[in-house]
């Protein structure tokens, strides 16, 4: 897939899946609302069979048939597509905005905390933030359609098929979500080195969001200047620092632990 494809795709719900594994978690995913299938007419029987199979069960359209060169096109990565590849609409998907007036009355009930992504432009990374803010009962992710990847095979893949039902608030930049949440009452966290207080220590607020920052340079300059607090993770044996997706795991179980 082109550059200016992939600028065309940041955002969009709807996007391309493909391998065995993600197209079927993909079927039978039912906040995923599958568009369309292609599969190589040289992949199995038995395979094929399948994927009709699951189709059925589950009122959807059957996969096409078409040679192998053509799936490779609407995969975009004949390398690992493995014969299949899937257009789906991932229904979870939410514009900040949306999601901020659909939580406005909750302040009595659950929390509703998310992790935002600063820069974070390795697709693993991504992919193993989501499922840990997933795993962790965090209200979502804050995904910019700039700054970092828009989900793709390699996101799906690190997130173990997790990406489909993890939500999604979507905003243009990290800082304009940030200004969203904060006219919201949204309490603005980043996790930095320099932190003024411990995770260990730190009360997270019921409303609050908390940024990860790029795997190499941290948190933004522009995003910084928007915290109403750092929060670090204490190192200890002359560890400078964690991997990205790591330390935003830490964050995710420890702002939760508390409920």
């Amino acid at each position: 897939m082109s550059s200016n494809a992939n600028q065309r795709e940041r955002g969009n719900p709807s996007v391309t899946v493909y391998g065995r594994r993600a197209v079927e978690e993909a079927i039978a995913t039912p906040e995923v609302e599958v568009e369309s299938i292609a599969v190589s007419a040289r992949t199995s029987k038995e395979f094929r069979k399948t994927l009709r199979a699951m189709c059925h069960e589950r009122g959807m359209p059957m996969p096409e048939e078409m040679p192998e060169h053509e799936v490779a096109r609407l995969s975009g990565d004949p390398r690992n597509d493995q014969g299949v590849c899937a257009r789906v609409r991932l229904t979870l998907v939410i514009d900040v905005e949306r999601f901020i007036e659909e939580h406005q009355g909750q302040r009595s009930r659950n929390p509703v905390r998310l992790i935002g992504l600063d820069g974070v432009t390795n697709p693993q990374n991504v992919g193993m933030i989501a499922r840990s803010a997933l795993a962790s009962g965090m209200s979502g992710v804050l995904w910019p359609s700039a700054g970092s990847p828009w989900v793709n095979g390699l996101i799906i893949k690190a997130s173990a098929g997790t990406i489909y039902r993890c939500p999604i608030i979507r905003c243009h930049t990290i800082v304009e979500g940030l200004w969203d949440l904060r006219s919201a009452g949204y309490a603005i966290n980043g996790l930095a080195m320099e932190g003024s207080v411990s995770l260990y220590e730190h009360t997270p607020a019921h409303r609050s969001v908390y940024l990860v920052g790029a795997e190499a340079t941290g948190l933004s300059p522009e995003v910084l200047v928007e915290l109403d607090e750092r929060v670090s993770i204490p190192m200890a044996n002359g560890v400078e620092s964690l991997n990205a997706a790591v330390a935003a795991s830490l964050v995710c179980f420890g702002v939760m632990r508390g409920g």
